[in-house]
C-alpha cells in the first residue's frame, strides 16, 4: 500500500513509473517494477495497492527502496511538465504485506505486514523524479518524535 501526501507544492496528481527494493533479514528483492504496464497516474492525498509476485520468502521487509520517475505523456498536455508544475511524488508510508499461497485453489494466508516510513524530518518523503527514498519500519519512532 502506498500512502501520499498532499503538502501545499503538490501537483493533485503526477504519472510515472515505480520501482521497489525489498530489504529484510531474510535478504534483498531488487527492482521489482509496479509499473510493469505502464505509467500509473498517482493522485496526492490518496492510497493505492500494488501486487508484486516473487517466489522466494522474504519474510518481514524492514527496508524499502523507493524509485520514481515521472513520465510527460505528449497526448495528455497536463501531463507536461517543465518550469511551471511540480514532477515530485510525495509518499507518506509504504505498507507491505506478504502473502504465501497455501496451494489450495489459489488461496493466499496473510503472514505479515509492515508499515515503512520515510527517514526525514517530514511526515513524507519528497522524491523528486528518478530518484530514490528509504522507508523503514520505523513509523512508531518516527511519530514519538514529531
Amino acid at each position: 500500500m502506498l500512502d501520499l501526501a498532499k503538502p501545499p507544492r503538490a501537483e493533485s496528481w503526477v504519472q510515472g513509473f515505480m520501482k521497489v527494493s525489498l530489504h529484510s533479514d531474510n535478504g534483498v528483492i531488487r527492482n521489482l517494477d509496479l509499473t510493469p504496464n505502464g505509467y500509473e497516474r498517482m493522485e496526492h492525498g490518496t492510497s493505492r495497492s500494488f501486487v508484486v509476485t516473487h517466489p522466494d520468502d522474504i519474510g518481514r521487509v524492514k527496508r524499502v527502496e523507493f524509485y520514481w520517475e515521472y513520465d510527460m505523456d505528449v497526448l495528455q498536455p497536463r501531463s507536461i511538465c517543465f518550469f511551471w508544475c511540480n514532477d515530485h511524488l510525495y509518499v507518506s508510508s509504504i505498507g507491505v504485506t506478504e502473502a504465501e499461497d497455501d496451494g489450495n485453489r489459489g488461496k493466499r494466508g496473510i503472514q505479515v505486514d509492515t508499515k515503512l516510513c520515510s527517514q526525514g524530518p517530514r511526515e513524507y518523503a519528497d522524491i523528486a523524479s528518478r530518484t530514490s527514498a528509504v522507508f523503514i519500519d520505523k513509523c512508531e519512532d518516527q511519530e514519538l518524535l514529531n
